[in-house]
């Protein structure tokens, strides 16, 4: 282990020196680092990009170790025990195997050059020979949530949905797509129609129309040719003429199961298919329909408080746009469950009736207002033992009435006003999964987790002033306080040792911090001063002190010193949530004010601290200004000269650096200050970047991602 941390590969180069991973794929990862937090590795696995045993293999070329695939390991118990619980969940490590013969202990861990961490682990193994081994940081999380805290969660139940190829419609690598001869390619781009008809004029004149249009164009004169034809291939839009021989409606079913957002049209006439005169003719009174009944249902409202009206058809509008399907389809599915939603509290009483009694009575509702007959069969499909059915063939009626299903159970056993957390995902994600096959269709429940993972990652995508800093001398205290608001978004850092806490504060200046101390009103207020007097004043930025609740009352004085606020322990963490996200607001607004006030005025100024490079460029990009930025390094008084043309780069010096490469050696100062002054087109210099500002600030995250991992940012 005699690789040093500042002559390390980057982690990216290998990934791709290796073949492991493309530069498309790291660009996507980075991007998706700087929003969310965590490491490019983790990113990278999140989203599929590589698996656990590709990342370890990179990992171990680039710290010069073994490495450990944790994911397929069932670890003893014997061993488990080994680390005591507080220290591995505090220190981020797992043991997974003890040699006898050689009093040899190994653990997976994150940082396999720490020697301190040996020495720590060593000692609390009672003299046990530690051998250090890089893990995947989510597969390394998994395992310790799993042995360490009892919950019963995989690897797989971390990452996002693994999606097949063929549902991305073609092979996503782009060197293999241009070596191919041009006429191939521009054949693969086009979208493509099948044609079902039997017509000998109007069906070669439809073909010529849609392949005149840019559209490939298959013609077929049989419902059961069709069928066998999209078993092997997958089509834009499937058009079927009414007078076709064979099961047309199994070839609706069908291309419902292997291809939903396929749109299906089936025609009388090509007057009536350019027209669009097939659509159902009682959509429009059904619309009125269903405002009257809306209407009346509403006067109910207040016999029923806890009514959740309208939750289950907004969630099903979504999750039909989640499943891609059909405008047609999707409008009917999703009136259905408007309309099941509002008829169910219509016919409620004492909660004596159960779900299926309040389907039976809605569904006999729309008979006798003489609803379509679809949407009565919708409901009726509610419910149902699939028992694995419907492998080849897929009725609108079973799939919308299984969509109502899964919504109407999630709006039924989840508060729907109220943010999802990770902890309550994690647990309906393996439930439906379970059901799959019985209760749900498979591909209603991968999308279902999909949607509400699209949700639950843009509640936690906070973005600025989310990162917190927290200490503790106990660990036991520090990780339900961490783990709650990671679940609610943070981005969190914790330490148990005062000098670590007070040399990262310094380092990554936290938006916010969190002390979680006991001890009198002496022992605190001579930590508090500890601090200032190292150079990590309270005032730096909002600090909450969490005390015994018995202390609570005797700490205020120390709101005096510069303390956000004072939180006893003994009371629900919704309240430390709550005052975070008010200081968070509060943060947000004031950068607003800031940035509003800049393009208002003739000139501005700030600190990198405040409004950093990347954020000030993104800021005046889209305003389409014409300025000249000056950003001033205070170590070696450098300067960064900028100017931006209709919100665009066109010059960056910075010594001898020019365009892009000045940008990107000013994106990773941490500290200095900038100013920015309006000025004509006509005082512009020559250009010396055409690279666009997007292009410019991802590769200068990159860049600045480097300088974290090697301990060099300034």
């Amino acid at each position: 282990m005699t690789n040093n941390s500042s002559q390390r590969i980057r982690l990216d180069e290998i990934l791709v020196k290796e073949g492991l991973i493309s530069e498309a794929q790291i660009k996507e990862a980075l991007m998706r680092q700087k929003a969310h937090g965590g490491k490019l590795g983790s990113q990278l696995m999140y989203h599929r990009y590589i698996d656990e045993a590709g990342l370890v293999r990179a990992l171990a070329i680039q710290f010069g170790c073994e490495g450990v695939v944790l994911s397929p390991l069932n670890i003893p118990e014997a061993v488990v025990k080994l680390i005591p619980s507080k220290v591995a969940v505090a220190r981020r490590v797992m043991p997974f195997d003890y040699d006898p013969e050689n009093n040899l202990l190994k653990i997976a861990c994150e940082t396999p050059t720490d020697q301190s961490l040996i020495n720590e682990l060593g000692f609390v193994a009672r003299g046990k020979k530690i051998k250090l081994y890089i893990a995947a940081e989510l597969a390394l999380n998994t395992a310790i949530t799993r042995y360490y805290q009892g919950r019963n969660i995989t690897l797989e139940d971390r990452l996002l949905l693994e999606i097949p190829d063929d549902a991305t419609g073609g092979d996503n690598d782009d060197t293999v797509v241009q070596s191919e001869d041009a006429t191939a390619e521009t054949e693969k781009s086009q979208p493509e129609i099948l044609l079902v008809t039997d017509e000998e004029y109007s069906g070669p004149l439809l073909q010529s129309l849609f392949e005149r249009d840019g559209y490939q164009v298959t013609v077929t004169d049989s419902a059961d040719e069709a069928i066998e034809i999209t078993e092997s291939k997958s089509f834009k839009a499937v058009l079927i003429k009414d007078t076709v021989p064979g099961d047309y409606i199994d070839l609706i079913d069908r291309l419902r199961k292997s291809s939903p957002s396929t749109s299906v049209h089936y025609y009388e006439s090509v007057s009536s298919l350019i027209l669009a005169s097939n659509a159902p003719s009682g959509e429009p009174s059904l619309l009125d329909k269903n405002l009257e009944l809306f209407s009346s249902l509403l006067g109910l409202k207040s016999e029923h408080p806890d009514n959740h009206a309208g939750a289950v058809g907004s969630y099903v509008d979504r999750l039909c746009a989640q499943m891609k399907l059909p405008v047609k389809d999707s409008s009917v599915i999703t009136n259905a469950a408007y309309l099941h939603d509002l008829s169910r509290h219509y016919y409620q009483d004492d909660g004596s009736r159960d779900q299926k009694s309040w389907i039976a009575l809605s569904a006999k509702l729309l008979a006798s207002l003489e609803f379509s007959p679809v949407i009565v069969g919708i409901l009726k499909s509610m419910y149902k033992d699939l028992d694995n059915k419907y492998t080849k063939r897929l009725p609108i009626e079973v799939l919308g009435g299984n969509i109502l299903t899964i919504v109407d159970l999630y709006c039924e056993t989840i508060n729907v006003h109220e943010k999802l957390s990770l902890d309550r995902f994690d647990a309906i994600k393996k439930k439906c999964r379970e059901l799959s096959g019985r209760l749900f269709l498979p591909e209603v429940v991968e999308s279902f987790i999909a949607m509400l993972q699209t949700e639950v990652l843009h509640d936690q995508a906070i973005g600025k002033y989310g990162q917190i800093m927290l200490f503790a001398r106990n660990a036991g205290m520090l990780y339900p306080i961490e783990r709650r608001l990671q679940n609610e978004g943070f981005r969190t850092i914790s330490q148990l040792s005062r000098d670590s806490f007070i040399d990262l504060c310094k380092r990554s200046d936290p938006d916010m911090a969190i002390l979680i101390l006991d001890g009198d009103f002496n022992t605190i207020e001579q930590f508090v001063e500890g601090l200032e007097k190292d150079g990590v004043p309270v005032t730096a930025h909002p600090t909450f002190l969490i005390v015994p609740g018995h202390a609570a009352k005797s700490m205020t004085p120390l709101l005096d010193r510069g303390i956000e606020d004072i939180i006893p322990g003994d009371v629900s963490l919704d309240m430390l949530v709550s005052k975070l996200r008010k200081v968070q607001n509060r943060l947000q607004l004031q950068d607003s004010q800031l940035m509003s006030d800049q393009q208002t005025s003739a000139g501005s100024h700030g600190r990198i601290a405040d409004l950093n490079l990347i954020d000030l460029l993104q800021a005046l990009g889209p305003s389409r200004r014409t300025v000249k930025i000056t950003v001033t390094s205070p170590s070696d008084g450098r300067e960064l000269i900028m100017y931006l043309a209709n919100g665009n780069i066109s010059y960056a010096r910075l010594g001898d650096l020019e365009g892009a490469q000045a940008v990107y050696e000013a994106i990773t100062w941490a500290e200095g200050s900038w100013s920015v002054q309006p000025v004509s087109t006509d005082e512009l210099p020559p250009a010396n970047n055409s690279r666009r500002n997007e292009d410019i600030l991802l590769e200068g995250c990159r860049l600045m991602d480097e300088r974290v991992r090697a301990g060099r940012l300034l």
